[in-house]
């Protein structure tokens, strides 16, 4: 069955590490690009999220947000830079003598501008806490994602099966017309020498020869086995559960499209050129809603 590639879905959680939310988005795209957001303090699992994503989607640009608030954990540790700390305060100390001014406390608010006063580190004893929070954040986030690609895939294959079917019932009149080509070039081109030489069409063996060189010119017996035989193949994929179609089906949709333009330029007849405009639109069509099948 097939996927939409534009999807959308959020899950929010909230544990003892502290308030999860998670959303994750797509659109198309004719290769998988998956883009995560996390919050600094949480960096570390920016591959976690992608790994964890890549078993449901084949193609498209993905979006992962995540926003979180912590309350009782932190999933970080902040160490102060105690010797950067006393540097500082001697200086102001030597400051104070050396201007020759009156006796001043030292002001905490002087650190205030100091870089890497602060070091931040990884709460390593509670990382697979956190690991766990967004793992679960995710897997329910994953479940209204996948659900909206389903129901948004299921209006896809329901539009191209309807569209095939029109191609199919345009492909039968193709089929039927074909084998009367010959006979209809065999009376014109009789009708036209009569026209020209009145009572002097002789040589029946000439005409036929000419009758079977147009038919082999004309024949598209294999271009319809071939495009009837793509038509059984699109069927297939669709009704697969095979991950991300999308690809296969745009390749087999150009050799549709290639078989029936062939078509369309060796055959002369009317009808068949009608059928064949018609079904160009139909694929033309099923086309554009490819572009967003996964």
């Amino acid at each position: 069955m097939l996927k939409s590639m534009t999807a959308y879905g959020r899950a929010s959680l909230t544990t003892s590490a502290g308030h999860f939310v998670i959303e994750i988005q797509s659109v198309n795209r004719k290769f998988l690009d998956v883009q995560v957001t996390l919050p600094h303090e949480l960096n570390q699992f920016d591959i976690e999220l992608k790994k964890w994503l890549l078993p449901y989607v084949a193609r498209g640009q993905v979006s992962i947000k995540v926003a979180c608030s912590f309350e009782e954990k932190a999933p970080f540790i902040i160490r102060p830079n105690l010797p950067l700390a006393r540097q500082m305060k001697q200086a102001w100390n030597d400051i104070i003598q050396d201007l020759k001014l009156q006796e001043q406390e030292f002001q905490l608010s002087l650190l205030a501008s100091a870089t890497d006063l602060l070091h931040y580190e990884e709460n390593l004893e509670e990382e697979e806490t956190y690991r766990q929070a967004l793992k679960q954040t995710l897997d329910a986030a994953l479940k209204s994602f996948l659900q909206m690609k389903t129901q948004e895939g299921a209006v896809l294959q329901a539009d191209i099966s309807q569209r095939l079917k029109t191609i199919r019932q345009a492909m039968h009149v193709v089929e039927q017309k074909a084998p009367f080509a010959p006979q209809k070039y065999r009376e014109k081109l009789v009708a036209r020498l009569e026209e020209l030489l009145p009572g002097h069409v002789e040589n029946e063996e000439r005409i036929l020869r000419e009758i079977a060189l147009f038919a082999e010119k004309i024949d598209i017996a294999e271009e319809i086995t071939r495009f009837l035989c793509h038509l059984v193949h699109v069927d297939e994929l669709m009704q697969s559960t095979t991950h991300g179609v999308g690809k296969t089906l745009e390749f087999v949709l150009q050799e549709l499209n290639r078989e029936i333009n062939t078509i369309g330029s060796k055959s002369s007849d009317l009808e068949i050129a009608r059928a064949v405009i018609d079904i160009k639109s139909e694929l033309e069509r099923i086309r554009e809603q490819i572009q967003n099948v996964e």
